[in-house]
């Protein structure tokens, strides 16, 4: 009578479980194009950011990270399909009073950073894009 039960209990768990599983979206997770890309902006808007600046943005396991151009900066981001979410950013404080108006740039640059909502490649380019269509391109990091 134990045998019969044990049995059926196991006959139950291999019908039942992966059918859990299946429902869960276990496995079947959308992938993240970004996950593992390294990029250099070019463009804020239109506008090049400051000579002798360089903004990065690392892409690793949910996080953003990388150089505002004089700072670092750290986050975390989600994808899905062609949107993106990007959390709170946080940013080291050392002052920068070379070029004239980098701390301007990386205040911008955060903010705009956590306000794009899609994400899009074109010509192997990156571009993050706000409602409003506004973007940040980025091109491959060497």
């Amino acid at each position: 009578m134990m045998e019969t039960r044990v049995f059926v209990i196991l006959v139950l768990a291999g019908l039942v479980l992966p059918s859990l599983a299946a429902c869960s979206g276990a496995g079947s997770a959308p992938s993240d194009p970004l996950d593992g890309t390294a990029w250099v902006l070019m463009f804020i808007r239109k506008s090049s950011p400051i000579p002798d600046t360089t903004i990065t943005a690392t892409f690793e396991d949910g996080q953003i990270h990388g150089s505002a151009g004089c700072n670092t900066y750290s986050g975390s981001y989600q994808v899905t399909g062609d949107t993106i979410k990007v959390g709170a950013i946080a940013i080291t404080e050392m002052f920068c009073m070379e070029p004239e108006g980098v701390m301007d740039q990386e205040t911008m640059f955060a903010q705009f950073l956590q306000d794009v909502q899609t994400l899009r490649f074109a010509d192997e380019q990156l571009q993050l894009s706000r409602a409003d269509r506004e973007a940040l391109t980025f091109v491959p990091r060497e």
